[in-house]
């Protein structure tokens, strides 16, 4: 997020791309090539392949979600398109979290020529697909991983917002109700808001804190 925060403070155009549905679509014949490129213990590619035939969204396609391994496959999957578009479109800057990944050039039209790039690679190469694209003067803000981030300064999003008010409130329930100590509730909360940290969100999490009647207490 940081290197995010820098570019945007000198770079004048972003193009922010993720994949559609990714967990569900990455391709299980894909994901073994790759795999065998990187392990040559047979042993280990046993038992990697049978860890992704365990588990499909459709044939041949999908990683389950919140596994270990679900997340390095997942990682290491479009590792080749990172080295594609720093070594062969070369943008001023680019940085990609998983799934979601941007690219900042001088122009739009720069851009426009790699998003055509991108599109072919990831779609070929991948059997992926892009979710529609986002192009973007940097001065405006680039939206990135649930913040907005600025010359200025990261903020966060409204949609992010509303995320940590649910889950304040779903903290505030289950310490109202006995499910979870003081002590487990200080410990929620102090995830959710270092979750948020880099933001300028002073303001909004003293707002939380004081809507809540025992969340004071708690985050003091």
């Amino acid at each position: 997020m940081l290197y995010a925060f820098r570019q945007c403070k000198s770079k004048p155009w972003f193009l922010k791309l993720d994949i559609r549905k990714y967990f569900n679509s990455i391709d299980h014949a894909t994901l073994k090539t790759q795999l065998r490129r990187l392990i040559k213990d047979i042993r280990a590619i046993t038992l990697l392949d049978g860890i992704i035939d365990s588990y499909q969204t459709a044939p041949g396609k999908g990683v389950p979600i919140g596994n270990l391994t679900s997340q390095y496959f997942a990682n290491m999957y479009l590792a080749c398109l990172d080295h594609y578009i720093l070594e062969t479109l070369r943008p001023v800057a680019y940085c990609r979290y998983m799934d979601d990944f941007v690219l900042w050039a001088s122009s739009q039209a720069e851009l426009k020529t790699m998003l055509e790039c991108v599109n072919k690679y990831v779609t070929e190469k991948l059997c992926l697909t892009l979710k529609p694209p986002v192009f973007g003067k940097t001065s405006n803000g680039l939206p990135f991983l649930g913040f907005l981030v600025k010359e200025k300064g990261i903020y966060l999003m409204q949609k992010s917002k509303r995320r940590v008010k649910e889950r304040m409130t779903e903290i505030t329930a289950l310490l109202y109700c006995g499910s979870i100590t003081e002590a487990k509730a200080a410990e929620r909360v102090r995830s959710v808001f270092a979750a948020i940290a880099l933001a300028r969100t002073n303001r909004f999490r003293k707002m939380i804190c004081e809507k809540g009647e025992r969340l004071p207490a708690i985050t003091g």
